[in-house]
């Protein structure tokens, strides 16, 4: 005991921001678990894929708002969280370049809805959808990590999630209710990207301005790597686009299901990882790293045995009725966590906050070649099954493992040290 309350002082703020995290992870995941039999009942199956393949678009343009400023904007604002001048810089910067970058993705869905006749069918969806783009615009999150200030971040995004959770039950009656579900969530995007900005530029007095062209350039730059190692992982944004695209709707909702299931079970590291990485990139230190590494994986082990064992029970219990698709879909996708694990251990709390952008990218880049390879061959042969896609996104996972493993040791160990 006595070495824990010494534990406890000595990662205070660690512990803290955890705390805060693990409130918003849980109550984030949840949420769209809660609704989803609702949703399943009231939309049907094909209408409620139809809603997920839109959002999936949606998803894949968040990547290019984005733009990687999730983790450089974080690291820079963590750097100089003493400079007061440069945060302001930095929040400008980033503001400037996202606002550029959501225009040119409302352009690109607007190509798409003008020139590709489903997208036509669904105009008004596929734009109402863009919301997460706008989430993606206007939320600070990146702010908040880089300042270990995760209480805010709760409580905003707890906000919004409960104004969520109460209007889908009130609003949504019959399947024509379907352009409601972005709508709603577009409200609460709007709710937290205001609050945030309250408190960047009210509360933190965070003044706005128009830097020069070459500052601008500067933080497009250092974000790049970032955004083209993201942009490689395809497989994460591009599944429920591809099972839509060549296998059918319906099985875009069983695959949510399967994904949503795994998500929950990934939770555990990517709020550990939101907590430390700030730390890390302070204090380099690959013994600490290791010790992450170790209690992420006897966590996930543990959540992967329940899971295998308990599948069915647990498809039945989030969608509200048996999926065997889902349910074997979810057990090979539940295999990714412990390649998960490594990953961010080695590509991103390593390779990346150690500044080895480089490594980092070509391990993230290798696993999207892997994985393009793999639904290559299944478009070339036209053998189309949910199961190769689950199959697809495990190998690209292994392979990221692998390659991000072999670099920390090609490069990392050779020049830092554990202590």
């Amino acid at each position: 005991m006595k070495r824990l309350k010494e534990l406890l002082i000595k990662y205070k703020v660690l512990v803290s921001n955890f705390s805060y995290l693990v409130v918003l992870q849980v109550f984030t995941l949840l949420v769209p678990i809660i609704t989803l039999p609702h949703l399943f009942r009231v939309l049907g199956d094909t209408t409620w894929g139809v809603v997920l393949f839109a959002q999936s678009i949606a998803l894949y343009l968040g990547i290019l708002v984005s733009f990687g400023f999730s983790i450089s904007a974080t690291k820079d604002i963590s750097i100089h969280r003493d400079n007061h001048s440069k945060l302001s810089e930095i929040v400008s910067s980033v503001f400037i370049l996202k606002a550029g970058l959501f225009i040119i993705s409302l352009l690109i869905v607007s190509i798409l809805i003008f020139t590709i006749p489903f997208f036509k069918d669904y105009k008004l969806l596929f734009f109402l959808s863009m919301w997460f783009c706008l989430y993606e615009f206007i939320f600070p999150i990146w702010y908040f990590q880089g300042l270990e200030k995760m209480k805010y971040i709760t409580f905003i995004n707890l906000g919004s999630r409960c104004i969520f959770l109460i209007l889908i039950f009130v609003l949504i009656k019959e399947e024509s209710d379907y352009l409601l579900v972005p709508i709603i969530n577009g409200i609460g995007s709007l709710f937290s990207g205001l609050m945030g900005m309250i408190i960047i530029f009210k509360k933190d007095k965070i003044k706005f301005f128009i830097p020069k062209i070459s500052v601008l350039a500067y933080y497009f730059k250092d974000s790049l790597p970032i955004f083209i190692s993201n942009l490689s992982q395809l497989y994460i944004k591009m599944n429920k686009i591809i099972i839509g695209a060549f296998i059918g709707l319906d099985s875009v909702a069983y695959y949510d299901v399967a994904e949503k299931i795994t998500n929950l079970m990934k939770t555990p590291i990517s709020l550990i990882s939101q907590t430390v990485f700030p730390k890390i990139v302070k204090d380099k230190n690959l013994s600490f790293i290791q010790k992450v590494l170790k209690i992420n994986l006897v966590i996930q082990i543990v959540l992967l045995l329940i899971v295998m064992a308990t599948a069915p029970f647990i498809v039945r219990l989030i969608s509200g009725k048996d999926i065997p698709v889902a349910v074997t879909s979810l057990i090979i996708l539940s295999l990714t966590v412990i390649p998960v694990v490594i990953n961010n251990a080695f590509a991103v709390q390593t390779l990346l906050a150690f500044g080895f952008k480089k490594y980092f990218a070509r391990s993230i880049i290798g696993s999207g070649i892997v994985y393009a390879v793999f639904i290559l061959n299944m478009y070339i042969f036209n053998i189309w099954y949910l199961y190769g896609i689950c199959f697809a996104v495990l190998i690209a996972e292994l392979a990221t493992s692998l390659l991000s493993i072999y670099y920390v040791r090609k490069n990392v160990y050779k020049q830092i040290k554990p202590i």
